[in-house]
């Protein structure tokens, strides 16, 4: 019976895992019962067919070669279904997360536990050679994911690359899974049935070999990620889309009133009209997209009836402010936008889109 599989996906990393794999197998062939499963995006260094020579010479190596670069999380998905262990454990192959730290994951993890992290953040772990900038962007991550994700909170590394985990959490949550995030862990605390959680310390080295692949895309699809499983996930998108909202309705109302020379009463009215029919589009097709339900028509004339108490309290708060207080127009506007939202999303998330 295998205990632990150890998942390495991999893109362009010959030169690693030469060295990173027979340290393993070193480390673990006296004590433990274990694979190792290579998921590799068709590397043009021939990683894939190393990861073939080795697997021929030590015996307990799966190679699995992908059509392209499918990207992390997938890869990592596709190591799971074709592990054969109690256990999963990921790690990176660029030797950044230290062979030697494996025992103590597997050695935790059979304390009970149904996920250890090996933490860079905790007493004892660290981090060698990273800039200023490095560090700031790993810490605001982490800060982003604790405030968005409450089951991260009481986790020091959340966005650590290198963990183990039952087998059997991911694989009854499969389906609850999207991998398109490039931090998985962070999806399996999200979304997985884990109840209890440890962390060791360990210390992220620099590459052996190669370059790193953070770029600004993956901290795009980072953020993306993250707001794409936090329980508050349908209030940021609808406030990132009321926020545009704004835009247009403030941009729409400037062009009428200070351009055009319309009568506020009236620009104020095409203005938000402007927006709503906006709001609607992004709601439709990102913030609830998954929710959607007959013609996008009657979704919209929905969308308008739903919004109509919102839509009255910005106008009339907008209306009351400049008439009578003789506020700007634009902060008038503005401040009857902000008292009208959260009736917008209350109404308009069940009665539109059906969400309970």
């Amino acid at each position: 019976m295998v205990e632990v599989s150890i998942v390495i996906p991999t893109y362009n990393e010959r030169e690693n895992i030469e060295v990173l794999i027979p340290r393993i197998i070193n480390i673990l062939k006296d004590d433990y019962s274990f694979e190792i499963i290579v998921v590799d995006d068709n590397s043009p260094d021939g990683t894939a067919e190393l990861a073939m020579e080795l697997a021929d010479k030590y015996g307990n190596i799966k190679v699995i070669k992908r059509p392209g670069k499918l990207g992390l999380s997938s890869a990592i998905l596709d190591g799971v279904k074709a592990a054969e262990g109690t256990y999963v454990l990921v790690m990176d192959a660029d030797l950044q997360h230290p062979p030697e730290v494996v025992p103590k994951l597997i050695d935790k993890a059979k304390e009970g536990y149904d996920l250890v992290i090996a933490s860079r953040y905790m007493k004892g772990g660290g981090t060698e050679g990273w800039s200023f900038f490095r560090k700031l962007i790993s810490k605001g991550a982490m800060l982003i994911a604790k405030v968005l994700v409450p089951r991260c909170r009481g986790l020091t590394d959340v966005m650590s690359g290198f963990f183990i985990i039952k087998r059997d959490i991911i694989m009854n949550s499969i389906t609850n899974l999207n991998p398109r995030g490039f931090k998985f862990l962070l999806e399996v605390i999200a979304k997985t049935n884990i109840s209890n959680v440890a962390e060791i310390p360990y210390v992220f080295r620099s590459r052996y070999r190669g370059k790193s692949k953070l770029s600004s895309k993956e901290i795009i699809n980072y953020l993306i990620h993250v707001l794409e499983i936090t329980p508050y996930s349908t209030l940021i998108k609808f406030a990132i889309v009321g926020a545009s909202g704004t835009v247009v309705n403030l941009g729409v109302l400037y062009l009428l009133e200070f351009i055009a020379g319309i009568v506020h009463v009236i620009s104020s009215a095409v203005a938000i009209e402007v927006s709503v029919i906006n709001n609607f589009i992004l709601n439709d097709i990102w913030t609830f997209r998954r929710f959607r339900k007959g013609i996008w028509v009657l979704r919209l004339l929905k969308f308008h009836l739903s919004s109509a108490l919102g839509l009255l309290t910005q106008y009339g708060v907008s209306q009351a402010l400049y008439y009578m207080a003789h506020i700007h127009a634009l902060i008038a506007q503005f401040i009857g936008i902000l008292l009208g939202f959260i009736v917008n999303y209350v109404i308009s998330k069940k009665f539109v889109w059906g969400m309970r």
